[in-house]
């Protein structure tokens, strides 16, 4: 957490340059916990901290820090220990950062870097947002196929310093076509003059550059794998997903499905609630509530298209709430289930009719244990309520009931299908399933109640 006690112990300490207490604070906290302390301070002030350690670990505390931090510390005046900390910095947090930067700053600082790592910052950044090559990094260790293991061994020692992750080590030929990968165990334990061919795996589990982001988390998930190689259409390798980019992955994917059921549109924000501005908020929202806010007046006009039955028997407006809760909790649980299995791909459009039969199946339990309550509760809970002569407590017991009954089965289906009918139609099931469900099932709930009431009591 973010202690704002320490910014006038820190400006104090920095004031009075005691630099060895300051590198005893920065020696004992984690780069994490530096680097939110340090974002309180100005751009000037944090350079100054950040100088009193080494190149790795400016680069770690700096990577830490919130994005519009680094961009504000980098966009300044230059620093003469920039270049160090870009190189020192992970090939796709580097990226990630030039990718919010304005062009000329962004121009300027490219100069700064040899000729391959500008072109390694261009070609991270050239992927489209959201694909396995926009978060792919290219810190990753190569062996040859007819290299003996004690040589591969020498090569990783050289390289392992500059590399993010060295537990699989990936196999390529002379054209860097992936064909094979070694873990770091197997390459340790091999005999020194056995061919690095004896040990590979050659079954990789990869995606392609132009893959969800999604998917290639996914793969890391159901593989439990550390690092996923990313691959061309031409199977050269790209780069490599890493464990905790998949997390982040994940983490984004599911904030933004959560977003989406609410009927939140936009970007998933990288900023934490309370730093987001209220009108960003209020453009995320404003859209579906409003959109939403106008569909709802149909569920007044259909009301208002049975006001001679309300008026004939003003019972049926006690149990609407009823009736529209259950609906929306029903349709909302059958949506979310099936979302989740969209999402896990334990399920695909195709599959349309199998789910409507074990939701119709599902709906009908529900609708039976629900339409019996309700029907006992009319009896229990209305007895005083005045009635039309023609009828009696329990033929309106039956209808009320009836009418739940059918509801439930209605809002469960249309919940299970819509999304399935969403990913077919190539929209996103989230932003489509949470509105329409809301609204249509209000709207069906309060047509087949009114209509259940008009034909079975004739009123």
């Amino acid at each position: 957490m973010k202690n704002p006690i320490l910014v006038p112990e820190l400006r104090d300490l920095l004031k009075r340059k005691r630099f060895t207490i300051l590198r005893s604070f920065l020696a004992e906290q984690h780069e994490k916990e530096i680097a939110e302390y340090l974002s309180l301070l100005n751009p000037e002030e944090i350079w100054k901290i950040l100088n009193l350690v080494d190149a790795y670990r400016r680069s770690e505390i700096f990577t830490y820090m919130d994005m519009d931090v680094q961009v504000s510390l980098v966009s300044g005046p230059l620093k003469k220990n920039i270049t160090e900390l870009l190189m020192q910095m992970s090939h796709d947090d580097r990226a990630d950062l030039f990718q919010h930067l304005e062009k000329d700053v962004a121009d300027k600082l490219l100069l700064l870097l040899p000729l391959d790592e500008r072109y390694d910052i261009i070609n991270l950044t050239s992927y489209s947002e959201g694909t396995a090559g926009a978060i792919m990094t290219t810190d990753f260790a190569t062996l040859v196929e007819d290299d003996a293991v004690e040589k591969s061994i020498k090569k990783i020692r050289r390289e392992a310093p500059s590399r993010e992750t060295i537990y699989y080590i990936y196999v390529t030929d002379q054209h860097e076509k992936l064909i094979g990968f070694v873990s770091l165990r197997n390459l340790i334990l091999a005999r020194p003059k056995q061919k690095i061919s004896s040990i590979m795996k050659s079954e990789v589990i990869y995606a392609y550059v132009d893959d969800d982001q999604e998917k290639a988390a996914q793969l890391i998930e159901e593989y439990d794998l550390i690092a996923l190689p990313i691959v061309d259409y031409n199977n050269r390798l790209c780069g490599i997903i890493t464990h905790d980019d998949a997390i982040d992955i994940i983490r984004e994917e599911q904030t933004e499905d959560m977003e989406r059921l609410m009927a939140i549109s936009g970007r998933v924000e990288e900023k934490t609630y309370l730093d987001v501005p209220a009108f960003v908020h209020f453009k995320k929202r404003v859209f579906w509530v409003v959109t939403l806010g106008i569909l709802s007046l149909l569920t007044g006009l259909i009301i208002q298209g049975f006001q001679d039955t309300l008026e004939s028997l003003i019972i049926l407006t006690f149990y609407m709430p009823m009736l529209t809760a259950t609906g929306g909790n029903t349709g909302s649980q059958a949506a979310t289930v099936v979302l989740r299995a969209l999402a896990l791909n334990e399920l695909n459009p195709t599959d349309i009719l199998k789910v409507i039969w074990k939701e119709l199946s599902i709906s009908i339990l529900l609708a039976l244990c629900l339409g019996a309550i309700t029907y006992f509760r009319v009896l229990l809970m209305s007895g005083n309520t005045t009635i039309p002569p023609i009828l009696t407590l329990q033929s309106i017991a039956t209808v009320i009931g009836i009418a739940l009954t059918i509801q439930v089965v209605w809002s469960t289906l249309f919940g299970a299908v819509i999304p399935i009918i969403a990913t077919r139609l190539k929209l996103d099931p989230a932003v489509v399933s949470s509105p329409a469900l809301t609204t249509f099932v209000d709207m069906g709930g309060i047509a087949i109640y009114f209509t259940t009431a008009k034909i079975v009591l004739g009123i």
